[in-house]
């Protein structure tokens, strides 16, 4: 005889006014189920029954349960009365009822969903607010209802302002889908757990692609692709949100959640292509190298043509990717010609720094902003066309004409110690970010032996970084010591 699947019996119960599983239920399932599925926070213990199906005659009768206590300070003995068989002793652990945790299954389901967002109770033991994801290629509000086949269900949904101001959402129900009538206006996608949820020996787990399917609306001819997002944590803001980017995934972190998903799994195929990133993954690539700042001035072509575009379409990706975030993820800067990512990002290599041609290391300035940001700056000859005046003789009046000008300028970007390599994943400098440290606290010299391992990484990364073909620093052999070939203002690093 096959054992009864748990999570069957959780879901039929749940849109009973008393949602409960029986011990006689609990006895069926196979060995420490009933421990998995408590420690999951789908069902709790609640108080005993006191009424239980004689199991002493074949009629099934259901009897109310005498406690009786005798002799004085003796245990407690249970018995039903049996027509047929009289008397009969009920052993206590048969009275023992779960009661299927709704609570406890929001915070279940937003879990195996990876939802952004916080769980929140927003009709009591009716309707829950789970979070945030992107399913079917839209950003959703995601939410739990019980007993929407109930003859109240139509007021309870009226009532629930929060779950009718949402603009795009779902709703996940344990029981039975219900009715269209219910809702006000058109029905928004009604999911039973029950059709996407299974039991994966530890917690629940979702049939995305089976999600994404039930979710989208219109005929595919080939099955839904699934798209992941990330679970934001509540209250994160787009400065707490990191990504490193390489040729094939995404790695993000925010406020000590990390999650690392390929291009397939984030949304960035090309869709003529299979199995190729798009242009908009080839955009995000091009920010992590420049460490979230990208100079109109670099990107050429017909990428340059529609950039203005493809970040347009980037802003709306990344805001999928990573729901629940309020502003926008990328900001254009009119001023300095250039879009910047509110978010952090990086890439696996050092990024590049706008260097004008020609820069020499006598160009550059390096310093140090609190503990762990590197701020770089050049010198750089700005172009423009300037307005001048002309006297025109023969009208007595003076021309307006266009001149070609030049100016001093300034390059400033500012990085992260660890996007430049020099420190790990907790912003601590390495061996390469403590020799600058070192350069930096010491006025742009440092005594080290010309082997130094330190200083010889930073060489290859500050040459990474700006392109300068010469080396950025000199060693005087007998003195043993590095001077930097670039400025070093600015107060002495923080010590760490």
């Amino acid at each position: 005889m096959i054992a009864p699947d748990p999570l069957d019996i959780v879901w039929m119960r749940a849109d009973l006014s008393e949602a409960r599983v029986s011990a006689n239920e609990v006895a069926a399932w196979p060995e420490g189920h009933e421990q998995k599925l408590t420690g999951a926070g789908l069902i709790s213990r609640t108080e005993n029954a006191t009424t239980v199906v004689c199991d002493a005659c074949p009629d099934a009768h259901v009897e109310e349960v005498t406690f009786i206590e005798s002799p004085e300070n003796s245990q407690v003995r249970a018995y039903i009365w049996c027509p047929h068989a009289g008397r009969v002793r009920v052993p206590l652990d048969r009275l023992k009822e779960w009661k299927v945790d709704f609570s406890g299954t929001a915070g279940a389901v937003a879990h195996a969903l990876e939802l952004a967002g916080t769980v929140d109770e927003i009709i009591a033991g009716r309707v829950w607010s789970l979070g945030k994801a992107t399913i079917a290629g839209k950003s959703r509000e995601c939410f739990l209802a019980r007993g929407l086949t109930w003859t109240d269900a139509r007021s309870v949904i009226s009532s629930c302002t929060r779950l009718n101001a949402a603009r795009s959402l779902i709703v996940f129900v344990a029981g039975e889908v219900p009715p269209d009538e219910i809702w006000n206006g058109d029905a928004p996608p009604v999911v039973a757990l029950g059709r996407i949820f299974t039991w994966n020996g530890s917690g629940l787990s979702v049939d995305r692609q089976h999600l994404e399917g039930i979710v989208s609306t219109g005929r595919r001819t080939a099955p839904v692709a699934p798209l992941v997002s990330f679970p934001t944590p509540a209250g994160t803001t787009w400065g707490e949100v990191r990504f490193i980017v390489t040729d094939t995934t995404m790695r993000i972190d925010a406020k000590g959640k990390r999650k690392v998903y390929t291009f397939l799994e984030a949304g960035f195929e090309d869709k003529r292509k299979k199995n190729t990133p798009d242009r908009l993954w080839g955009l995000l690539r091009t920010f992590a190298g420049h460490a979230g700042v990208l100079p109109t001035n670099l990107v050429q072509g017909k990428d340059r043509t529609n950039l203005k575009q493809n970040v347009s379409e980037l802003r709306q990706r990344v805001s999928a990717l990573v729901p629940g975030i309020d502003g926008e993820p990328i900001a254009h800067n009119k001023n300095e010609q250039c879009y910047s990512t509110a978010f952090q990002i990086a890439s696996e290599e050092v990024p590049q720094f706008p260097t004008p041609p020609n820069t020499s290391w006598t160009d550059v300035s390096i310093s140090i902003e609190g503990r762990t940001t590197v701020r770089v700056s050049m010198s750089c000859v700005e172009r423009f066309a300037a307005l001048s005046f002309t006297e025109d003789d023969a009208r007595g009046s003076d021309v307006p004409q266009w001149e070609n000008a030049e100016r001093k300028g300034t390059i400033v970007r500012a990085y992260e110690l660890r996007a430049l390599k020099l420190a790990d994943d907790a912003n601590e400098p390495n061996r390469a970010g403590k020799a600058l440290l070192a350069v930096l606290g010491g006025n742009g010299i440092v005594k080290r032996k010309a082997d130094d391992k330190g200083m010889l990484e930073l060489c290859g990364i500050l040459t990474k970084l700006t392109g300068i073909e010469c080396a950025p620093f000199e060693f005087a052999k007998f003195e043993e010591k590095w001077a930097a070939s670039f400025d070093t203002p600015g107060e002495p690093p923080t010590s760490r």
